[in-house]
């Protein structure tokens, strides 16, 4: 008797619950993406392989030829190993026109407001790795075709 009681109230909250599950799905599924225009580059004598190799051998203070390079969608992966203790590390850069984002292969993108700035400039045969830290100082290095 006191089952038939409670029947009609987990009914009603069942019932509720559910809707609120449709409710939230529909929020979701009615999202537009943004639409972020990325400004295009048109580059002469190097790729963007290349220019994520000398990247990371500017952050890291590594040789560029021990860095290896490997494109993924917009994506480029980049791995080397120290030669010091043999120690692999992986990266991952993304472009937005001149800017370089990087993280570390599974770790977050460093684009905070402490994080420094990267960009690149192409100047003939040769291509400059521009970092930009928070008090505005700089370090630019420079990089020939087959560095």
């Amino acid at each position: 008797m006191k089952l038939l009681l409670y029947f009609p109230l987990f009914i009603l909250i069942f019932s509720c619950n559910r809707k609120e599950q449709n409710e939230t799905n529909l929020t979701i599924e009615t999202k537009v993406p943004e639409i972020i225009e990325k400004e295009e580059i048109t580059l002469k004598n190097f790729s963007y392989e290349d220019i994520a190799r000398y990247t990371m051998a500017s952050i890291m203070g590594q040789p560029s030829k021990i860095i290896k390079v490997r494109k993924m969608d917009e994506l480029y992966f980049v791995s080397y190993i120290r030669k010091s203790d043999h120690q692999k590390f992986d990266y991952k850069i993304k472009f937005d026109g001149n800017k370089i984002l990087w993280a570390n292969f599974d770790g977050r993108w460093r684009d905070s407001k402490y994080d420094e700035k990267i960009t690149f400039v192409e100047k003939n045969n040769k291509i400059n790795i521009i970092q930009t830290f928070d008090d505005n100082s700089k370090d630019i290095q420079e990089y020939k075709k087959g560095d």
